[in-house]
């Protein structure tokens, strides 16, 4: 269980940094709203995994 949390708290906060930098970045080019935000969020949570799968890059716990 420990070795899980060891794999997944690191991408966790990797997806949370990347939610924030992409809805600061189109906040500060005038874009805002809901809509947005809930499209970045699926966007970063659907999007990071696959990058990772591809790149090999994946943790193991991803696998299961």
């Amino acid at each position: 269980m420990a070795s899980t949390w060891r794999q997944l708290l690191p991408q966790f906060l990797i997806m949370m940094l990347l939610y924030f930098v992409f809805v600061a970045a189109l906040a500060a080019a005038g874009i805002d709203g809901f809509v947005v935000r809930i499209a970045v969020a699926l966007a970063v949570a659907f999007g990071y995994p696959v990058v990772l799968r591809r790149l090999g890059r994946a943790p193991p716990a991803w696998e299961r």
